[in-house]
């Protein structure tokens, strides 16, 4: 699968084998502007510069979860931005942390089970992020062609994020769903409990 995101307030998914449209996601308020997948390529992330992040399932084109941007009260500077326009979006390497980067000046980073972010940090200009593949470290650019680098969290995958990680490399939510298991396990093992 293909995620395309053109400055539209809708994303486009793609089959790579037919190289034809599977689904549009819509759900933004605004231009969306960055998207990924998770390792597992169980999850997709967009952006938008409605201040937005929507967590989907790919394979059904539900809406999983919303993640909004706002700003700091007080903020981390005397700055007068109020603008939280997101400019980027990306999952950790283990699937367990997103990181975001706003026109508020802010690096966020979110843990998947929460709904707020778990550590900010000051930048400015900030355009887009990724996370070192082996983890532990963000990169941020900046619109003035400046790199950044910022210590990322490190955690030890528990056993059971592990076994889901294994499962949805290579199974869909629809094959997850026809699986003879208990519901709760499906419900996690298509994230729809954390």
């Amino acid at each position: 699968m293909l995620c395309s995101a053109a400055g539209e307030k809708s994303v486009f998914l793609w089959s790579m084998r037919s190289y034809t449209l599977i689904r549009k996601l819509e759900g933004h308020q605004s231009s969306v502007v960055s998207c990924d997948f998770s390792p597992d390529s169980a999850l997709l992330v967009t952006a938008s510069y409605d201040t937005n992040v929507i967590m989907w399932d790919p394979y059904t084109g539900e809406r999983l979860r919303l993640l909004h941007h706002t700003q700091l009260d007080p903020p981390m500077d005397d700055s007068d931005v109020h603008i939280s326009s997101l400019r980027s979006v990306c999952f950790s390497p283990e699937g367990l942390y997103l990181a975001t980067v706003a026109d508020d000046r802010l690096l966020r980073i979110w843990a998947l089970e929460l709904k707020t972010p778990i550590a900010f940090a000051p930048m400015t200009n900030g355009l887009c992020c990724t996370f070192f593949p082996h983890g532990g470290v963000i990169a941020t650019g900046t619109r003035d062609g400046h790199v950044q680098f910022w210590t990322a969290p490190r955690v030890l995958s528990s056993l059971k994020h592990l076994c889901r990680k294994a499962l949805r490399s290579f199974l869909t939510t629809y094959q997850v769903l026809a699986l003879p298991i208990p519901k709760k396990m499906k419900e996690f093992l298509t994230y729809r409990t954390f």
